[in-house]
């Protein structure tokens, strides 16, 4: 029933979407995935206040409220004119018909680049759906606050203030948590499902960038191309099969610049109030959102301002209530207000604020030095042949291809290398392979489509490209100067991408658009094949991830939950493995852990287990309750004491090991 309930709220969703707007399809797509996350969103916040947040019938069916509610907004006598009504069908086949004509026009080179792209795209796809439905969440801050945190909210029954051991557990914004629980209360605690969002966001930000391009009037086989090359952005595709956050904020963020490109064209004021709800559910979901609220602002002046010039008060008015609508329904709730009456901060306490932060750096001349110095190391992290250097072969040419920057960087005494300070970990030229293989970024995309289209920008400008890449450059330097340099900071730059893609109009112009000599048609060709094989490679060789077994180690489809979960920290697993043959399902179990643990996994495949931090951040060791039965704690927050069982930490295994492990107990209390 609730399997029914959950695939009916879906269609229902874009039913609502085509009767709003269905004029074509990515269209509709975009409009039903805003509907259903702020239906979802915001049955989560009321659920939570009323304490029923864990109540799955309430889940399925309150959602479909919700939408009806949305449906209705959209009917009222300032949208009621701007309404199309066309059959989502129709809509559907003049799509299918429109790329059948434009495949039948195609040039031998064009067949075989979209042969190349289609036949990458079904492998991608069925890697993917295998990875996402058959392998549990592993990714390191889901295992410390992100999903830990929604087994601790369903155990209570509520998102309310609650201090765990890792400071995203009650400072992070909360909105993201109702979307990761929805699917996972509909299927019934299936892990799997936590994954859902992200594989749609996956696909939402594809149909956005070419619905971005449409509206900007491109020609088809252009926006077709790159609609698809987003797809093959090493840092996109890793995000999919995740449950990380950062390609979820990119998929809001797409939105927004999808609604500001189609009120530019069409002046409709549905555009203006689903790009202020869009941008309310943007800055719920994620404090990082703020890299882009330049950005935007030049975009909203670029779309609004024709407008503002013949009609001020009406588009004013309606732009001033869309975001206010957006900031009460869904930023709100989230955790901000919360963060500031709980640690005198929207975004948390200080060690949390200071940990990946402006004020790491210090004074503004410090700051301006050292952000320049990371402006440089993210460009360099972007010259790298990330998803194909996975194969060592790759990767030495890759370790080659850097000398020259590093003698610049040594000759120079720039200190990309050498200055440590205002980083989180420092920068180095040749990534460590925990890093480029868990988080690349543009890769040869960046190389072989995107280096030669910003060249042909400033050879030839335009207004849109200039915009748009001025957006980029915003985002780009924002993130280097806002926080310390971290090699995982790669996935931020899914959002960067959005604002990136329009540029690359210059390359597939090139490459559509104007008559190829046959070499360049043969160069064309092994560039769109390399392309696809970083995608393949980026996660068929995904350390995380494995589908088939590599590098010496077996697949995550033949290892245990345990092993799976832990598999960032491979110096912990054997301790998990012997907590979980040695600990009930249904257990009380007090833990005496730091706020890098891992906590998800303790709570059981049937998350049955009840937990009890005893060492909540920042507020000091606290008693072990009566009803707790075991206590797993560290030694370095516990002494050990005669009968306490060591779990097996290997506390001598160097390679794989980020960050070192504790060493674990487990005392048996009653």
């Amino acid at each position: 029933m609730y399997w029914i309930a959950f695939i009916s709220f879906i269609l229902m969703n874009y039913k609502v979407a085509s009767k709003i707007s269905n004029k074509n399809l990515e269209e509709i797509l975009l409009i039903g995935f805003t509907i259903y996350t702020s239906s979802v969103i915001l049955t989560g916040y009321g659920l939570s206040a009323l304490d029923l947040w864990n109540s799955r019938l309430l889940w399925a069916i309150i959602p479909f409220f919700i939408t009806s509610l949305s449906y209705y907004f959209f009917q009222r006598p300032v949208f009621a004119f701007e309404l199309e009504h066309i059959s989502a069908f129709k809509v559907i086949g003049s799509a299918i018909q429109t790329t059948h004509q434009t495949y039948l026009k195609l040039s031998g080179i064009e067949r075989f680049i979209f042969a190349c792209l289609f036949w990458s795209f079904l492998a991608l796809s069925a890697l993917q759906l295998t990875l996402i439905f058959n392998s549990p969440p592993n990714e390191w801050d889901s295992m410390t606050g992100h999903l830990n945190r929604i087994i601790y909210f369903l155990k209570k029954g509520s998102m309310s203030h609650f201090i765990g051991t890792n400071w995203n557990i009650d400072t992070y914004p909360r909105s993201f948590c109702s979307l990761q629980v929805y699917p996972f209360l509909m299927s019934g605690y299936n892990e799997y499902l936590f994954k859902l969002p992200n594989i749609g966001a996956y696909w939402i930000i594809s149909f956005g960038i070419y619905g971005i391009l449409k509206n900007q009037g491109v020609k088809f086989k252009t926006r077709l191309f790159l609609s698809i090359i987003f797809l093959f952005l090493p840092n996109v595709i890793m995000q999919s099969i995740t449950t990380e956050t950062d390609i979820v904020l990119a998929a809001y963020l797409c939105t927004i610049v999808y609604y500001l490109m189609a009120y530019k064209k069409q002046e409709k004021t549905i555009y203006i109030y689903l790009a202020g709800l869009s941008f309310g559910l943007a800055l719920s979901h994620k404090i990082t959102f703020a890299f882009s609220f330049i950005p935007l602002l030049i975009l909203y002046a670029y779309s609004y301002l024709p407008a503002i010039k013949r009609r001020a008060s009406f588009v004013i008015r309606h732009i001033f209530l869309a975001h206010i609508l957006g900031a009460i329904l869904y930023v709100s709730a989230t955790g901000y207000i919360a963060n500031y009456i709980n640690y005198g901060h929207p975004i948390g306490p200080p060690t949390a604020t200071q940990h990946q932060s402006v004020e790491r750096a210090g004074n503004l001349s410090n700051l301006l030095v050292q952000g320049s110095r990371n402006v440089l190391r993210y460009g360099f992290d972007l010259f790298n042949f990330d998803g194909i250097r996975n194969i060592m072969v790759v990767e030495k040419m890759n370790h080659a291809m850097k000398s020259p920057f590093r003698a610049l960087d040594q000759g120079l005494q720039l200190g990309l290398e050498k200055v440590k300070e205002f980083t989180i970990i420092p920068f180095t030229f040749d990534k460590r392979f925990e890093f480029y293989n868990g988080s690349p970024i543009y890769g040869s995309i960046f190389i072989f489509i995107i280096l030669p289209s910003i060249f042909l920008l400033i050879r030839k400008p335009n207004l849109m490209a200039s915009l748009f890449f001025l957006c980029f450059a915003i985002h780009f330097i924002t993130l280097a100067f806002t926080a310390a340099y971290d090699p995982w900071k790669g996935r931020y730059m899914i959002s960067s991408a959005i604002y990136l893609f329009p540029v690359l109009v210059y390359m597939s112009k090139y490459i559509f658009e104007q008559r190829q000599h046959i070499l360049s048609q043969l160069l064309l060709g092994g560039i769109v094949v390399i392309i696809c094989l970083s995608a393949l490679f980026t996660l068929g060789l995904n350390i995380r991830a494995l589908p088939f077994n590599a590098y010496g180690q077996k697949s995550i489809f033949k290892l245990d939950r345990a092993a799976a979960l832990t598999i960032n920290r491979p110096d912990i697993t054997k301790a998990y493995q012997n907590f979980e043959k040695i600990v009930p399902q249904n257990a009380v179990v007090a833990l005496g852990t730091i706020n890098d643990d891992f906590e998800y996994p303790l709570w059981g495949p049937k998350f049955s287990r009840q937990l009890i931090p005893l060492n909540p951040f920042e507020q000091g060791l606290q008693e072990i309750p009566k009803k707790a039965q075991y206590l797993f704690f560290s030694k370095n927050v516990i002494k050990p004491q005669m009968g306490d069982i060591r779990l097996g930490t290997d506390t001598t295994l160097v390679e794989g090991v980020i960050v070192r492990g504790e060493d674990y107990y487990l005392r048996k209390l009653n």
